[in-house]
């Protein structure tokens, strides 16, 4: 599967494409049966602090953005499916690519993400909201076309509404959403559906007015010629787990090849060695 010229075209413009899973439903059926499967009491468990990133799934570690699941099989067999792969080597204009990372957010009853941008040169983000998303569950909201200069008129603008329409404290408050933006749309998706969008993009969500958890499966590759690696995948995936995959979905793990950590991650990688691990659910 390759993007069409319309749908590149769009990319480039508005800095995000909607486009049916090249995956069949089923693989997306086994990474909500993994979410049932590894839940626990949100009140048990690992804390994940301020970062707010899990509820049922707990993180390996206090602190820690990774729960047991981020780079498990289920959805391995998502990231790094043949078509995934085919797309990310075309917005990369780049065959020899690897995985930085994958995740998932699971933005719980009474949560949501602020206005901001992503880090990093502007890449490209696979975005699978496996739950679905919409406006009542916390789905994504953004400002097209914010990719392609700087944000600071934006940050600017959000300030001043919230100062204006008295909405004080921040995403770290149950409750808190941020304000709405003249030019903003929300992207509301169904679980069959892929958000690829630009890092650089203004974005933020909905609070998710709902009782159960929003879930979402992100994740972004690299061209070889960036050095930004946060992993070296043999040592935090199971042997199980990679005999599972094909030799064409370990190419783009770089096992076999030597290459330096991001100096950003040297905190994280130190904490999380040998103690963080994903395999076969």
């Amino acid at each position: 599967m390759k993007f069409s010229e319309a749908q590149l075209e769009q990319y480039r413009t508005k800095g995000y494409v909607i486009v049916d899973c090249p995956f069949p439903e089923s693989l997306t059926e086994a990474c909500m049966a993994a979410v049932e499967k590894a839940s626990q009491d949100p009140s048990e468990g690992a804390a994940d602090g301020s970062k707010r990133n899990h509820f049922y799934l707990r993180p390996q570690l206090k602190d820690s953005y990774w729960c047991a699941l981020d780079h498990s099989l289920p959805f391995m067999q998502i990231i790094l499916h043949p078509e995934i792969i085919e797309l990310a080597r075309q917005l990369n204009a780049d065959r020899d690519i690897y995985l930085r990372n994958g995740g998932i957010n699971e933005q719980a009853p009474n949560r949501s993400v602020g206005w901001h941008i992503d880090g990093g040169p502007g890449w490209a983000e696979f975005m699978h909201y496996f739950s679905g998303a919409s406006r009542r569950n916390g789905c994504l909201r953004i400002v097209p076309g914010s990719h392609s200069g700087p944000p600071t008129s934006l940050q600017e603008t959000a300030t001043r509404l919230r100062e204006e329409r008295g909405i004080p404290g921040s995403q770290a408050d149950d409750g808190w959403e941020d304000v709405a933006l003249d030019d903003e749309i929300s992207l509301e998706v169904e679980p069959h559906q892929l958000i690829v969008r630009h890092a650089k993009l203004f974005h933020s969500t909905w609070l998710n007015r709902t009782s159960a958890c929003r879930y979402l499966s992100h994740w972004l590759f690299h061209p070889h010629a960036i050095d930004n690696h946060r992993f070296t995948w043999g040592d935090y995936l199971t042997p199980e787990l990679l005999d599972a995959l094909s030799p064409k979905q370990r190419e783009v793990l770089w096992l076999d090849r030597e290459f330096a950590i991001d100096p950003s991650y040297d905190g994280e990688r130190s904490r999380e060695l040998g103690r963080v691990q994903w395999g076969v659910v």
